[in-house]
């Protein structure tokens, strides 16, 4: 069987860690992708699936790469039901594209990931990328309520529903999420979605040491105030974002915190929390709204994903952690490097923006260690290719690790699908 639709494009753009596939295929529908999976299957041909490549420089460089399976023609509502808060999209629909036709009801999805007019529903869920609002809204997976997912052999697959109250017993749904497409190219997604809220503002925070900001996000989590995020950043982080309409700095980190709500709320969240600030001394900036502060909340979103950054390492770490590894980061790659956190996550990306001659490789170790000392992890999400091979690129690997491979080994015994990508 020929596979349906092959495009003779520009593989420059589909390379991932240098490696380059020899071929491009471009369905348009979720058939075929099934012929195409099934073509791939027969002959053994190695497949990463691809949206338009914005977490291409996630994970391991493949071990062999023969097709990219390019999703971005597969974009579009699938079914709306706005009354009962769900929709269905075609896994290379554009994540603003969606948003904006949510929009046209009052509702949209809560994620909010780098770059969102080029990051797809298909890549999102296979990276498991959320953004600075899962402070409020949660991460991927709360959001995820079913996806259809043609396996490695072609057969067309449906996990999970198109209700909200839909699961009992293991939701298989979850096993995609960060799979980075080595168990199987999700083709479509349900969502539940929320109501736009009435008003959003954003309230920036000062001080000179991360500790100050520390207190501060202890008396937060035991208090009434509910930020949508909560994101920490290091002065060289701060000058390296264009910023328009924005205070001076006043400080060595900023904590800026963001309210989305009915306006009373909001207005009461933005009081309480400049009361907690000058109770533990940090200097409050003009709270933003409108469009400069919608303007903050896309440097701030836009910036995790480190476009710029020749170097991106991830920390995962309990909240209360955050503030103390920040200062590790600084002293171990010096106070130049970039960082960025949703402090109440307990995320932490640290971005080096210029050249290194060589691999920080001690550096890394010591952040490494540090991470897993207080219970937490350290992975690489952007580094040079040939750094990779002799780096920690997913850290200490968990207890679970030999489960998963043995599930990539179930559900694709070939290994054709993102082959080394992620084992």
């Amino acid at each position: 069987m020929e596979v349906p639709i092959v495009a003779m494009m520009p593989t420059e753009q589909f390379v991932v860690d240098g490696v380059a596939p020899q071929s491009v295929w471009l369905p348009e529908t979720v058939e075929q992708v099934a012929e195409a999976m099934a073509e791939a299957f027969a002959k053994a041909l190695a497949v990463i699936p691809l949206g338009n490549g914005t977490k291409r420089h996630i994970g391991l460089p493949p071990s062999r790469y023969d097709v990219a399976l390019c999703l971005r023609e597969m974009r579009g509502i699938v079914e709306y039901s706005p009354d009962d808060l769900v929709v269905t999209v075609l896994a290379g629909t554009p994540l603003a594209e969606l948003q904006r036709a949510l929009a046209e009801r009052g509702q949209f999805l809560p994620l909010d990931p780098p770059f969102p007019d080029k990051a797809t529903i298909g890549g999102i869920i296979a990276a498991g990328v959320s953004g600075p609002c899962r402070c409020l809204y949660g991460a991927v997976r709360e959001h995820l309520l079913g996806i259809k997912v043609v396996q490695p052999d072609g057969k067309v697959t449906r996990f999970g529903g198109k209700v909200v109250k839909n699961v009992a017993g293991y939701d298989v749904t979850k096993v995609y999420v960060g799979s980075l497409g080595t168990l199987g190219v999700i083709v479509e997604a349900t969502f539940k979605v929320r109501p736009l809220p009435e008003t959003s503002a954003t309230l920036p925070l000062w001080a000179d040491e991360p500790n100050a900001i520390e207190t501060l996000l202890g008396k937060l989590v035991l208090s009434d105030v509910a930020p949508a995020f909560a994101e920490l950043l290091n002065a060289a982080m701060w000058e390296r974002l264009s910023w328009t309409q924005t205070p001076q700095p006043q400080g060595a980190f900023c904590l800026l915190l963001g309210f989305d709500g009915f306006r009373e709320e909001v207005d009461w969240w933005l009081a309480e929390a400049k009361r907690l600030a000058d109770e533990v001394g940090l200097a409050t900036g003009a709270a933003l709204d409108g469009e400069a502060e919608q303007g903050v909340r896309a440097q701030i979103r836009d910036a995790h994903g480190g476009a710029q950054a020749a170097l991106v390492l991830k920390a995962i770490l309990p909240s209360s952690e955050v503030c103390a590894f920040v200062e590790v980061a600084q002293k171990a790659l010096g106070e130049t490097v970039g960082i960025i956190a949703h402090s109440l996550n307990g995320i932490v990306r640290v971005m080096a923006f210029e050249p290194m001659a060589t691999a920080p490789t001690e550096a890394v170790q010591r952040l490494l260690s540090h991470a897993v000392q207080v219970g937490g992890n350290l992975v690489m999400e952007k580094a040079p290719t040939e750094w990779k091979q002799s780096l920690p690129v997913w850290g200490q690997p968990p207890s679970s690790w030999h489960l998963m491979q043995r599930l990539k080994a179930t559900l694709d015994p070939q290994g054709i699908l993102s082959p080394g990508r992620l084992f």
